[in-house]
């Protein structure tokens, strides 16, 4: 029988969490667009969600395991063969180093905005935490990461248990202009599946979350499932991963459903929920939307390293790149690699629509292929 220790499962479910949150998710903006926007029918797009998180998870963490990858990108090549393979890892390196710049970016904004300092010492101390990280390796990544992950967890779900507390434990319905108003904020809207009925609504938009996290994730969780004891114990992380991610998505979708107006016109809408319903966690959420940007920047800037350790960069060298690839992410949150990211995300997106049936018909293959 494999060994499965529950503490190893929550630090590789909390880095699984930790690792798809990022700013969009911590400050609302995503669970907005995404699942709040379809009213109550944001909470079926959640259950999609929570169902190919899981899925997902547990297949790409379990192969992981298997596998023990030294350049975790190259997992691509097993799931799409040596061409395509190739061609998405090095999409997805090169997307994966755009977004971190963009998230340093975040982090200077964050600290101009909520703790009164100048932004680019944000910028450069989220830099530098990137750097010294991954300078630490894999194992103290995860360590970190999976620390936090709960953390973002327990006080999102605090925060929309205590806003349902004061609302009477359930939103109310919502006026014909209100669902107008979340209707033109919907994430499906802005892509070409917005032309068709079926496609634009709130199931396929949790799909379509799972795809925008998906395609960085694959490279990401197979790592993390290195850092299991064993198959059953990595696989148990992903599904708990996916679970508890989107268990925090479904409390937030209806927390902001109790305020339809006040949180469409919010940039931060998990803060308005803190600040109303939790004054005193109002300051704390600050720190966890740091915490948040955090937990996704580094693990993004240690798989764009690992990938350059393929081309056999060791000691000094390594050290010296890592150092360079710091300063041209501080100086890309500079200089806009956000517009790249507005080509770079729809595409990946997509990508990531094709991906998972992939990942998981791969997976159910293994499953037949072991019981015959």
């Amino acid at each position: 029988m494999e060994r499965v220790s529950w503490a190893n499962v929550t630090k590789l479910a909390g880095a699984y969490i930790a690792f798809t949150i990022g700013s969009g998710f911590a400050t609302g903006q995503e669970v907005l667009q995404f699942f709040t926007a379809y009213g109550m029918n944001g909470v079926i797009g959640a259950l999609v969600g929570m169902v190919l998180f899981a899925a997902l998870g547990a297949v790409l963490m379990g192969k992981g395991y298997e596998m023990q990858l030294e350049v975790q990108t190259s997992v691509f090549r097993y799931y799409c063969g040596k061409y395509i393979g190739t061609a998405l890892e090095v999409f997805t390196v090169v997307f994966l180093f755009c977004v971190v710049s963009v998230m340093i970016a975040g982090t200077g904004a964050v600290a101009g905005e909520y703790f009164g300092v100048s932004p680019e010492i944000g910028k450069i101390a989220m830099a530098i935490l990137c750097v010294v990280t991954v300078l630490l390796g894999l194992r103290h990544l995860v360590d970190v990461v999976g620390m936090i992950g709960p953390v973002i967890t327990v006080f999102t779900i605090l925060i929309g248990v205590l806003t349902l507390a004061n609302a009477g434990g359930w939103p109310a319905e919502l006026t014909a202009a209100q669902t107008d108003a979340f209707w033109q904020m919907r994430a499906t809207a802005g892509w070409w599946f917005g032309e068709y009925e079926l496609l634009d609504t709130a199931w396929f938009s949790g799909l379509l979350y799972a795809a925008c996290m998906i395609l960085g994730g694959i490279p990401f969780l197979s790592g993390l499932g290195t850092r299991a004891n064993s198959k059953k114990e990595a696989v148990l992380g992903g599904i708990f991963g996916g679970v508890f991610l989107m268990l925090s998505v479904i409390v937030i979708v209806l927390s902001m459903l109790c305020y339809p107006d006040a949180v469409v016109v919010r940039e931060v809408p998990n803060l308005f929920l803190a600040e109303q319903n939790a004054p005193v966690l109002a300051l704390i959420f600050s720190v966890v939307l740091l915490l948040g940007i955090y937990s996704t920047a580094a693990p993004m800037f240690w798989l764009v390293i690992n990938w350059m350790q393929g081309f056999g960069l060791r000691g000094a060298a390594l050290l010296v790149l890592t150092f360079v690839l710091g300063v041209v992410v501080y100086f890309g949150a500079q200089i806009g690699f956000g517009k790249l990211i507005g080509i770079l995300y729809p595409f990946a997106g997509q990508l990531g629509v094709l991906m998972i049936p992939v990942i998981l018909l791969q997976g159910l293959r293994r499953v037949a292929g072991s019981e015959e």
